[in-house]
């Protein structure tokens, strides 16, 4: 297939495009390059890999980008809680209206397939076991909140194929808490910085503990976009997934633990003031059993490369001082 990824030069974004090479499709990027190319730059050589420099909010961008394109996975946005709350118009613009937009275009164009990343952060706080689904959501975030309203958007925007044989199909991942090494680096994820302070600092500060995240490398994730992709339209047709694992629903303070064990004098220290509420565990059956897909690595498969990758290229600074390591420095 001939495949548009939006954000496809950002963390996860690159991972996807990747995957899309590997499995034989044909990929076009439509990425604003804020953070630059260089996650791309392995690539850009091969043949069937274009880069567009273009933004998601611009209607002549996205129609441009989406010429003679088959599927399209969204990739493009803000991304996480503290990014978010720093321009709620700015947020409003880039990941709810250019949503709209793009749905609209995806329809001019003849889309076959539409795949969203959404979160798991959607569900907010909830004393539930696990949550699936089909769970109440809680948004406790700008973030979550506009992820709710485009996921909102693109299912109700589409009828399903069996109504309308040319409509779109679309697809809505709800993303666990990613973690692990990419071309384009990230700091300001949980277990991404806490080994970051393991390795320079000898010190894993972890805030109250108790809450649980479900965890889900970057890598993983791709691979979930391409099944999705690669699936038949009955199964995924208007249809929701987690992506994650139940073996990888951790409390912050166990992950803090993996850290300690994968870091040579490196040792976790509590810390009493929790600022983040959010705490949920999450089911994965459904992706499980529907699309036989699984997770493949773990948070110590994350911590090692990210730990031989900074100790490899003496990376002296996870601060996000470097915009490019941090969304919510850059905004």
């Amino acid at each position: 297939m001939r495949v548009l990824v939006t954000g496809g030069a950002g963390y996860i974004g690159n991972y996807i495009v990747r995957e899309l090479l590997e499995a034989g499709h044909f990929v076009r990027v439509l990425d604003s390059l804020l953070f630059g190319d260089e996650a791309l730059q392995p690539l850009l050589d091969e043949e069937r890999v274009e880069l567009v420099e273009g933004d998601i909010r611009h209607i002549d961008d996205l129609s441009y980008a989406l010429e003679d394109v088959e599927a399209v996975i969204h990739m493009a946005g803000i991304v996480g809680d503290p990014a978010c709350s720093v321009n709620e118009q700015a947020t409003q613009s880039v990941n709810v209206e250019a949503t709209k937009a793009l749905v609209e275009v995806c329809k001019l164009h003849d889309i076959q397939r539409l795949i969203f990343a959404s979160t798991c952060s959607v569900y907010g706080a909830s004393e539930l076991m696990e949550l699936n689904e089909g769970s109440s959501l809680n948004p406790l975030s700008m973030y979550a909140q506009s992820k709710i309203d485009s996921e909102e958007i693109i299912l109700h925007s589409t009828h399903d194929r069996f109504s309308d044989p040319n409509e779109i199909t679309p697809t809505i991942l709800r993303l666990g808490t990613i973690f692990g090494w990419s071309r384009r680096m990230r700091f300001d994820l949980v277990v991404n910085l806490l080994t970051a302070k393991a390795v320079l600092e000898d010190d894993i500060p972890v805030f109250g503990g108790e809450q649980y995240r479900p965890l889900v490398h970057v890598h993983d994730v791709a691979r979930a976009f391409v099944e999705v992709l690669e699936a038949p339209e009955e199964v995924v047709d208007h249809e929701i997934f987690n992506v994650g694992d139940n073996d990888l629903n951790y409390q912050i303070k166990e992950v803090g633990r993996i850290v300690e064990d994968h870091v040579p004098d490196a040792e976790v220290r509590f810390v009493e003031h929790k600022e983040d509420e959010r705490t949920y565990r999450v089911s994965f059956d459904k992706i499980n059993y529907n699309l036989g897909w699984e997770a493949e690595k773990t948070i110590g498969d994350g911590v090692e490369e990210i730990r031989e990758w900074m100790l490899e290229e003496e990376v002296t600074d996870y601060t996000c001082e470097d915009m490019r390591n941090s969304e919510y420095q850059y905004m």
